[in-house]
C-alpha cells in the first residue's frame, strides 16, 4: 500500500494536470471562432462556370405583367342640398336603393311675411271732415306674432344608386350646396398600383388583363380596363440599406423606382361575387411572338429596350459587352430584336454576378 501511495497516486495526478494543461492550450491557441470570426455571416454560394456560353435560340415567347391588386368600391355621386333650412322629413336610410327622381328628404325654407299696403292719402274713397280735410283713420294694431310661412322643397336622387353617408336627422338644419348623402353605384373595380416603368410599358397599347379571384374557378377578364393618374406625385424616400450590404452585383438593375403615381382599374363584371378589400392578382398580356430570337435572362442586363450581352474575347481573355435591342420578356427568356447573329455564342451569365440564378436580369422583368 505504501508503494501505491508513493508511485501510483503521483502518476495519476500528473496525468490529470496534463489533461487540464492540454485543454487550456487548445482554448488559448485554437479558439472556437478561429475559422469564422464573431459577427461573420455565412452566405450560401453556388458554383457555376462564369464563362459558360449559350447560343440564341428561335422560339415562342409570351410576356405578361403580374400585379398585386385590391377590390375597391367605385366612387359615388354626392347628393347636395338645394336650399338652406330645416329637414322636416327623411324618406330613406343608408343602404336603401333609390331610382332617379326618388325623394330623399324634405327641407322647409322660411319666407318673409307680406306687408299690408297702406291706403293712399287723398284717394277718391277718403272720408272728408267738416273742414274739408281727409280724415286720417287710426293705423291698425300690429300683430305681435305674425305667422311664419314656409316653402317646402323635396330633394330627389339625381341618379340611381345606393344611399351611403347619410348622417342627418329630422329637424336638423342644412345649407345650400352641403352634401347630405352619397349615391353609390353598387359596383366595384380591381385596382393595381403601377410604377412609372410599368405605366410606360402600357402606353399606346390595348390593355388586355385578367384577374384571379378566389370566388371564380377561371380568370375573370377585365372589361374596359383603364389607367388613372394621381394629381400629385410624392417624392421618393431613400431605402434603408443594411449595414452589411456593402457590395454591388453587376448586371442587376432596379426593377423600378418603387413610386406609384398611377393605377390600373379593372371594372368587376356584374354578378361577380366580390367584397371590398379583397386582395387579388392581375395579369396583363403584353403580347406574344413566334419564331423569334431568345436568350436566357441570366445573359442580359439592361432596362427597357436597351440591353447588353457579353461575348468572350479569346485575344484578351476578358468578356466584351455587345449592345442589343430587347423585345418581349418571358419566363426565363428575353427576346433579342437586334444586335446578335444566329449561332453567335454569348456568355450565359452576366460577368461579376455571384448567384445569377437568384436574381432577375434585364432591369424590370415581369
Amino acid at each position: 500500500m505504501e508503494s501505491v501511495r508513493r508511485y501510483v497516486f503521483p502518476i495519476v495526478w500528473m496525468l490529470i494536470f496534463a489533461v487540464i494543461a492540454l485543454a487550456l492550450a487548445k482554448l488559448a491557441f485554437f479558439p472556437a471562432n478561429a475559422v469564422a470570426g464573431e459577427g461573420d455571416e455565412l452566405y450560401p454560394t453556388a458554383e457555376f462556370d462564369q464563362y459558360a456560353t449559350v447560343v440564341p435560340e428561335s422560339g415562342d415567347i409570351t410576356s405578361t405583367m403580374a400585379l398585386d391588386a385590391i377590390v375597391q368600391p367605385d366612387a359615388g355621386t354626392p347628393v347636395l342640398a338645394k336650399a338652406s333650412g330645416e329637414i322636416t322629413k327623411i324618406w330613406v336610410k343608408n343602404g336603401d336603393t333609390v331610382a332617379k327622381g326618388d325623394r330623399i328628404l324634405q327641407v322647409r325654407v322660411p319666407q318673409e311675411p307680406a306687408m299690408p299696403e297702406a291706403p293712399a292719402i287723398g284717394s277718391d274713397t277718403a272720408e272728408l271732415g267738416p273742414d274739408g280735410e281727409p280724415i286720417t283713420a287710426p293705423a291698425p294694431a300690429a300683430d305681435p306674432s305674425p305667422a311664419v310661412e314656409y316653402l317646402y322643397l323635396n330633394l330627389t336622387a339625381p341618379e340611381a344608386g345606393k344611399i351611403t353617408g347619410l348622417t342627418l336627422a329630422e329637424w336638423q338644419t342644412t345649407s345650400a350646396g352641403e352634401p347630405v348623402a352619397t349615391l353609390s353605384p353598387g359596383t366595384y373595380s380591381i385596382v393595381a398600383d403601377l410604377t412609372p416603368e410599368q405605366q410606360l410599358d402600357l402606353l399606346d397599347t390595348e390593355i388586355k388583363a385578367t384577374a384571379d379571384l378566389p370566388t371564380a374557378k377561371d380568370a375573370v377578364p377585365c372589361a374596359a380596363p383603364s389607367i388613372t393618374e394621381d394629381e400629385k406625385v410624392e417624392e421618393p424616400t431613400a431605402p434603408q440599406q443594411p449595414e452589411d450590404a456593402g457590395f454591388d452585383m453587376p448586371g442587376i438593375e432596379p426593377a423600378g423606382s418603387g413610386i406609384s403615381a398611377a393605377q390600373l382599374r379593372c371594372p368587376v363584371p356584374e354578378g361577380t361575387k366580390i367584397v371590398p378589400g379583397l386582395s387579388v392578382k392581375v395579369s396583363v398580356d403584353l403580347g406574344s411572338a413566334s419564331g423569334v430570337m431568345t436568350v436566357p435572362t441570366t445573359a442580359v442586363e439592361g432596362n427597357g429596350t436597351d440591353g447588353t450581352v457579353y461575348v468572350f474575347d479569346e485575344a484578351t481573355g476578358e468578356p466584351t459587352p455587345v449592345p442589343v435591342t430587347l423585345g418581349l420578356r418571358g419566363e426565363g427568356v428575353v427576346q433579342i430584336v437586334e444586335g446578335l447573329q444566329e449561332g453567335q455564342e454569348i456568355l450565359q451569365f452576366v460577368p461579376g454576378v455571384d448567384n445569377p440564378e437568384g436574381a432577375m436580369f434585364g432591369g424590370g422583368m415581369w
